[in-house]
C-alpha cells in the first residue's frame, strides 16, 4: 500500500528517464531537450553532491507528464542532480499512476514534475516540485485567496498567477540554479 509516507509498492515499477523521454510527443520532447540542453554544471556546486555517490540507500521517483511545461523546464535539472548524486531514478507518468499522484498533490492540485526521494525501503524522505519556491509563489498566493464559488475574479487572478510564474521563470536558464539549489539542500540534509 502506498502513502505520502511510503511508496515501497511503487519502487521498481516505473520507467527509466530515457524511456519517458522516448515516449514523449515530438513537440514536447523538443521543448524538454531545449531546456535540458541549457543545463551545465559550470554554475552549480556539483562537488557538494559527491558524498551522496557512495550511498546505495536512496531512490528517486519522478511523477511527470510529457505535456507539462514545468516538466519541460525542470525535469532535466532534477535528473542532472540525481545523476550527480548517484541516485537511481524512475519515472511515473501521472495519468498512469493516479494512486501515486493523489498522495503527492501540490496545494490540492495535480502538478508535475514531482520529485520524490525515498530510502530503499520506500520511506519518503522529501518531495519537491513542480517548480522552485520563488517561481511557485504567485500560484501559492492565488491558491491562498478565498474566492467565492463562481466569482469571475477567480479566473482573472488565476491567469495573473500563471503570468507571474512565467515572469519568474524568465526567458533564460537562470531559474535552473533554483532547482539545483533546492534539491541539493534537501539531499544534503539526508
Amino acid at each position: 500500500m502506498i502513502s505520502s509516507e511510503n511508496i515501497q509498492d511503487k519502487l521498481g515499477t516505473g520507467i527509466t528517464p530515457e524511456a519517458f523521454m522516448e515516449k514523449m510527443k515530438d513537440d514536447y520532447r523538443r521543448q524538454l531537450d531545449e531546456w535540458h540542453g541549457l543545463f551545465t554544471w559550470n554554475e552549480h556546486g556539483a562537488a557538494a553532491l559527491e558524498p551522496l555517490q557512495h550511498r546505495n540507500d536512496l531512490r528517486c521517483a519522478i511523477l511527470a507528464g510529457d505535456w507539462c511545461p514545468d516538466v519541460h523546464r525542470n525535469f532535466g535539472p532534477a535528473l542532472e542532480v540525481m545523476k550527480q548524486a548517484g541516485i537511481p531514478v524512475e519515472v511515473f507518468i501521472m495519468e498512469q499512476h493516479d494512486n501515486l499522484m493523489e498522495h503527492f498533490q501540490t496545494m490540492g492540485g495535480r502538478s508535475v514534475p514531482k520529485v520524490i526521494l525515498t530510502n530503499s525501503g520506500g520511506d519518503v524522505l522529501f518531495s519537491w516540485g513542480p517548480r522552485p519556491a520563488y517561481i511557485q509563489e504567485p500560484m501559492a498566493s492565488y491558491k491562498r485567496s478565498s474566492f467565492a464559488p463562481g466569482d469571475p475574479e477567480a479566473e482573472v487572478a488565476k491567469k495573473a498567477a500563471y503570468k507571474g510564474v512565467q515572469a519568474r521563470y524568465g526567458s533564460g536558464s537562470n531559474y535552473q540554479k533554483l532547482v539545483v539549489y533546492e534539491l541539493t539542500n534537501q539531499l544534503l540534509q539526508l
